[in-house]
């Protein structure tokens, strides 16, 4: 039983597949205006002839715009936009051997962007599909330019917010590489003391030269933490400001509070904020503060 009923399904499927194929044999379709100018929201008038060459008559039922962008705003961008479908009010009948021309008043889709646009026209029957093809250049209208300026906005964001974050990373491989340097100074002071200690246990030559080596050392990484000094004391200064223009930011809302300017619970979630971004940078403060003073030795 289940064999009869799946060969029975793939005879339905190969039989509409053949009458599918058989329409799109028997019908053809035409679109005047082949080549449209216009905007988003205008409405064009479209003429379709129809030609039925089967032996019955079909009815056309609508017609779809499958949109694909050929560039956009003068850039070659292949961009497939979608599907619109107009359905009609009641069928248009194409008799058999004939044709037949349909007009209709299309409203453009509001596609936010500007360009030169390939549309599939693909006009439904009730048996099948056939379809046409036009061009239709979109001019830049209001929706196009806000969101032109959207996605500028968006960009330059995106780039502030990179720009920032691989600033805040080169200034964290900043501190890390004081670190590295820290830790490096304290071995060749633990180098020193060690040779001290056991100054008596080798050579004079021996001793002189590796003093000569860590002491040379420990000078270049000195040297090199030194160097770094003006600009981690830049950085303190710059977040030290920061955190005094908050700090009076919260004193001006707590203000405001005072003479009932905005709501306490407004103003308190304000506040949170604020002081959240406060301690950030008084956390920084303490760790380049700590920074410096291990460099001076202090």
């Amino acid at each position: 039983m289940r064999r009869i009923l799946l060969l029975l399904s793939i005879a339905l499927l190969l039989l509409s597949m053949s009458v599918r194929e058989g329409l799109a044999q028997t019908l053809s379709a035409t679109i005047s205006p082949s080549s449209i100018s216009t905007k988003p929201g205008e409405r064009e008038r479209l003429s379709l002839t129809v030609r039925n060459m089967g032996t019955r008559d079909i009815d056309v039922t609508g017609i779809r715009l499958r949109i694909t962008s050929r560039n956009l705003s003068g850039i070659p961008i292949s961009l497939y936009l979608g599907e619109y479908s107009f359905p009609f009010d009641r069928p248009e009948r194409v008799i058999a051997g004939g044709q037949r021309v349909i007009e209709r008043v299309v409203e453009v889709p509001l596609i936010p962007f500007a360009g030169d646009f390939d549309v599939e026209v693909i006009v439904e029957t009730i048996g099948g599909t056939t379809s046409t093809r036009m061009r239709v250049y979109l001019l830049h209208s209001w929706l196009s330019m806000s969101f032109l300026l959207l996605s500028l906005l968006i960009a330059a964001g995106l780039i502030y917010a990179l720009l920032k974050l691989a600033l805040r990373r080169v200034r964290r491989r900043e501190v890390y590489h004081v670190n590295d340097l820290l830790a490096e100074r304290d071995r060749y002071y633990k180098l020193l003391r060690e040779l001290e200690a056991r100054k008596g246990r080798m050579g004079e030559s021996e001793y002189r030269e590796l003093r000569e080596e860590y002491a040379s050392g420990l000078r270049r990484v000195q040297s090199a933490l030194e160097s770094m000094l003006p600009s981690l004391q830049e950085r303190v200064g710059k977040l030290e400001r920061e955190a005094g223009e908050i700090e009076a930011e919260i004193r001006r809302i707590r203000a405001r509070v005072e003479v009932k300017e905005i709501k306490r619970s407004e103003a308190e979630s304000q506040i949170r904020r604020r002081e959240a971004a406060l301690e950030e940078r008084r956390r920084r403060i303490r760790e380049l503060r700590d920074l410096i003073d291990r460099i001076r030795g202090t």
